[in-house]
């Protein structure tokens, strides 16, 4: 196996960092007293950084944290060799470097970590782990790999003693037919996916059923607890004011033909009934009927994450759809639309689903539906005419996904449910 990135001595890493140290303290001189015109959620967090910071990082802080900007400001996925000055190291090996999962299950939190020099990470892809990769590691994350050459990594990792973590947001055994079916059930992907769910010491999952089936299943050793959201980086974003007059109904997302199959025609008679007064806007997919229909829109989806979360929350929708047709799979779903609308500002109306059961509240921070035509049309239709109800919802979903989809959350999560 070829390995990525290139090693530091420790000798040359302490030079640096001895050179490095004084321009963060210079910089953290100018920091301290700094007024931050921020709400009073993110002026708490960099009181907390603050603080810390002057309370005493170790000497490979600098380095860290040029680290972390050039991996920000170059907007990828760090596949550096980790800072030997700061250990444990957590080892993640990702089915693609492409997946949003990677983000929000674990870029986020571990560079979080990181930054505050309580833990370092290093991704390798699944053609490019060695095995001196996964015997510098304390711990090995696994990242929907169902692949057999993956699977063989977890096994090394436990003939070396490491600890294992499977992270997985889908359940690849209930996959409807299809080209993706296609591809996880071929039996070979299939039996390393379900040896995976069996042998990993840890499963992380998003989704209190997925949790449940996999403690039956499976494996009774299961961390269930949310993805993030990266609020700093939303709260760069300047929100656009639009000035059309129109309500504008939204979805935002990959594939979904099969879920959409009620709602477009409750969609279809809601743009007759309310003509110019609506339009409907899909960013990413789009159902195959309603392609080139009048008053609707399309936007090509935004393939790197960031790019696409922070475009959510400049579309400015008056309503979110969220559909969820009633499947085993989608009973595995997380409640991945909730904290992306939820966090974008996005007042949502949910599928009466498992997967929002527990975080979406009826007319609080979303409206839930039955999963049918009248259901949906209904449903639309109240929050099309109930604007203070559609406020109400946009505050209260904001403010349920800033307290429970933070990094700060997620990185206290992975803290006491996995890394203790």
């Amino acid at each position: 196996m070829i390995r990525v990135g290139k090693k530091t001595t420790a000798s040359a890493a302490k030079r640096s960092v001895l050179a490095k140290n004084q321009i963060a303290r210079k910089a953290n001189k100018k920091k301290v007293g700094r007024k931050i015109n921020r709400s009073d959620y993110n002026k708490g967090y960099n009181v907390g950084f603050d603080q810390a910071y002057n309370d005493g990082f170790n000497a490979g802080y600098s380095q860290v944290v040029e680290q972390y900007s050039q991996v920000e400001q170059g907007n990828q996925i760090n596949s550096m060799e980790p800072n030997t000055l700061l250990t444990p190291i957590a080892l993640v090996i990702p089915a693609s470097m492409e997946l949003p999962s990677l983000k929000m299950m674990i870029y986020h939190p571990f560079e979080q970590m990181k930054k505050l020099g309580q833990y370092n990470f290093q991704v390798r892809t699944e053609d490019s782990v060695s095995r001196e990769d996964i015997a510098s590691a304390d711990i090995v994350v696994f990242v929907r790999n169902v692949e057999p050459d993956a699977y063989r990594y977890l096994e090394v990792a436990h003939e070396m003693g490491k600890r294992t973590v499977y992270c997985i947001d889908d359940n690849f055994l209930e996959i409807p037919q299809g080209a993706l079916a296609q591809y996880y059930q071929e039996p070979v992907r299939k039996e390393a996916f379900i040896n995976f769910l069996r042998n990993a010491q840890i499963i992380h999952v998003n989704s209190d059923y997925f949790a449940d089936y996999i403690r039956l299943h499976f494996n009774s050793r299961v961390a269930n607890f949310p993805a993030t959201v990266d609020f700093e980086w939303l709260d760069q974003a300047v929100e656009p004011a639009r000035q059309d007059g129109q309500i504008v109904i939204g979805y935002a997302g990959t594939y979904k033909e099969n879920d959409f199959k009620p709602i477009i025609p409750a969609i279809k008679r809601l743009l007759n009934q309310y003509g110019s007064r609506i339009r409907v806007e899909f960013f990413g997919f789009i159902p195959s009927s309603l392609q080139g229909y009048p008053g609707v829109t399309h936007l090509s989806y935004e393939g790197d994450y960031r790019s696409f979360i922070h475009k959510l929350y400049q579309v400015t929708w008056d309503i979110g759809l969220a559909p969820l047709a009633d499947t085993l799979f989608n009973y595995c779903k997380t409640n991945n639309k909730f904290r992306e609308y939820g966090a974008c500002m996005i007042p949502g109306i949910y599928s009466e689903a498992p997967a929002y059961k527990g975080s979406v509240n009826h007319r609080e921070t979303g409206y839930i539906v039955p999963h049918n035509e009248e259901g949906w049309y209904n449903g639309i239709k109240q929050m099309i005419e109930n604007p203070d109800l559609r406020q109400k919802i946009k505050g209260q979903a904001e403010d349920y996904a800033r307290r429970h989809f933070s990094i700060d959350s997620c990185v206290m999560n992975w803290r006491n449910m996995i890394l203790n």
